[in-house]
């Protein structure tokens, strides 16, 4: 009787206890407090001297170890905390989410345990507990104690039972309320980047920006955006990528990188619209994949069933790799990222049209108004030579004319060129095929335009002056020089190389007006490049003009 009122003593104490655990724990979410909080109830109830709750991470090995029992002296001793082999990897393969405790009085005995690290307590008994989440093991709880003749009971298993139905509520509690946190973290760097791509000042450039707050968000290492090299062509008839905005390690080298689509990991995201983990990339990327097998996760940025490029981010190969829950938070950034950006380039659009309107009122002026006095004071000044007998004004007066008619054709062509701006987001290639087909139609003359490298990421103010030294030299080569031929190079590396010469007569000597090569030349030197006209050793004209990237 003595013994069966001390067992019910026993069993209200344990129920006290586990009940105080749940009680504790409950409006707790700091994991580390609340495994160790039912480490130490474990140690209490059971009586045992050590104890400890193992978290399994995706690869497999303990990605935390909660233990108690050991001073801090013979711990630093004992050196680095197990990773999941042994008896608990045995207990993490064999469990599933009806298994019950496993209960030792030696666990040397148990076939898959090993040998301890020098300076660990020689354990004897041995009382574990998988810990189950959702019908999945995540875990284990574990007493154990070194004494040689302590034992376990039957209500010891009962109670590591509840404590790891306890731990498995704190785990799963503790999770959901990171994913809720970082699910408000995505969300606010969704809504910041929105806001920026929508403001008037931001001066990060938008596919940088969302670039960087993906890396940050992630805890990657590195980040790239790819997009289309020509991206006017439809979604099926893309061929190439080029990696338009990078952040993270070497960002400079991996920057305007052009990859296929075919047979690529980023292509194949661009073109089927969906996400992929992986931890090794099909076609590897100089400075960005080419390091070794990498965690990464591959993001199309779609919106309206349009897909607008691919954010590819990596961790190095010491940071543990990305899970599934990283894909729905990382869609979802990806998602409202490129309705940022499709909202800011229709706005950006609607600003254009605005300024289009103005250029097509300032048009209608020049032409109505400019030119036909011009033409006006023209005129009389013909009518006026013709009454003049001195062979010196007359040669004057005509070389005045001469210049008139020079004004009103630049007046035209300015006039032309206002109602004919392309946008800005229009493809750089595109552009210096409709300004050369523009000023050569109807002409006598062969032209050429000849393109290699990335030339589609160039941004566009440095487009738009490369647009404008095109028309220029173009235009002069047409009116001045009498050539037949002329050939257009555009090469995009390091820096931007625009190359144009005709088989003309060369630069004339008596060229009065140099506004044209000046202006050219300004152009140059705005984005710390350099112009240049020369007439080759052949004849005709050369025009070099760089720019850096």
């Amino acid at each position: 009787m003595h013994e069966q009122l001390e067992e019910l003593v026993a069993d209200r104490d344990r129920m006290a206890e586990l009940l105080q655990v749940v009680i504790e724990i409950g409006p707790i979410v700091d994991l580390d407090w609340t495994l160790r909080r039912i480490v130490d109830a474990a140690l209490r109830v059971t009586g045992a001297r050590y104890g400890a709750i193992g978290v399994w991470g995706p690869d497999g090995m303990l990605e935390s170890f909660v233990h108690s029992g050991l001073d801090a002296e013979t711990t630093s001793r004992i050196g680095g905390l197990p990773v999941g082999k042994g008896l608990l990897g045995a207990m993490r393969d064999n469990a599933s989410p009806s298994a019950g405790p496993l209960r030792l009085n030696n666990l040397r005995e148990h076939p898959d345990a090993v040998g301890f690290p020098e300076h660990h307590p020689p354990m004897q008994a041995f009382l574990g507990m998988p810990i189950s989440i959702r019908e999945s093991v995540y875990g284990g709880l574990y007493v154990t104690d070194d004494r040689p003749h302590f034992e376990f009971s039957a209500a010891d298993e009962v109670t590591i039972r509840a404590l790891a139905s306890t731990a498995s509520v704190a785990i799963d509690n503790a999770r959901l309320f990171e994913r809720v946190k970082a699910s408000a973290r995505w969300t606010e760097a969704s809504r910041a980047i929105t806001a920026a791509l929508l403001s008037d000042n931001h001066r990060m450039r938008p596919l940088q920006l969302i670039a960087q707050r993906a890396m940050e968000l992630t805890d990657a290492e590195q980040a790239i955006v790819l997009g289309a090299v020509e991206p006017d062509d439809p979604d099926g008839t893309v061929e190439s990528l080029v990696i338009s905005a990078a952040v993270g390690r070497y960002a400079d080298d991996v920057l305007g990188q052009i990859v296929p689509i075919d047979e690529s990991t980023t292509g194949e995201a661009y073109r089927s619209g969906k996400p992929q983990l992986t931890e090794k990339f099909r076609r590897p990327i100089q400075a960005f994949t080419d390091v070794g097998e990498r965690p990464a996760i591959v993001m199309p940025l779609r919106a309206e069933n349009v897909t607008l490029g691919v954010i590819a981010l990596a961790r190095s190969a010491s940071q543990p790799p990305f899970d599934a829950t990283y894909l729905d938070l990382v869609s979802d950034f990806a998602d409202h990222a490129a309705i940022a950006l499709t909202l800011a380039a229709a706005r950006d659009r609607a600003e254009q049209l605005s300024v289009l309107a103005d250029r097509d009122r300032i048009a209608r002026d020049m032409h109505d108004q400019i030119i036909q006095r011009i033409f006006a004071v023209g005129l009389d000044l013909q009518g006026l030579a013709g009454r003049i007998h001195s062979t010196e004004i007359g040669r004057r007066l005509a070389g005045c004319i001469n210049d008139l008619q020079d004004i009103i054709d630049d007046v035209r062509r300015t006039i032309f060129d206002l109602q004919h701006v392309q946008h800005s987001q229009r493809a750089l290639s595109q552009r210096i095929r409709d300004a050369v087909g523009r000023l050569t139609e109807h002409r006598d003359i062969m032209t050429s335009v000849r393109l290699s490298g990335p030339v589609n990421v160039v941004a566009n103010e440095l487009a738009d002056d490369v647009e404008a030294v095109v028309v220029e030299a173009v235009s002069n080569a047409l009116r001045h020089s009498e050539a037949a031929t002329v050939i257009i190079d555009v090469a995009v590396g390091d820096e931007l190389t625009l190359n144009i010469v005709d088989d003309g007569r060369g630069i004339p000597t008596d060229n009065r007006r140099h506004s044209g090569l000046a202006n050219m030349a300004c152009r140059a030197e705005r984005h710390g490049g350099r112009c240049t006209v020369s007439s080759p050793a052949g004849g005709g004209t050369l025009v070099s003009w760089t720019a850096p990237i």
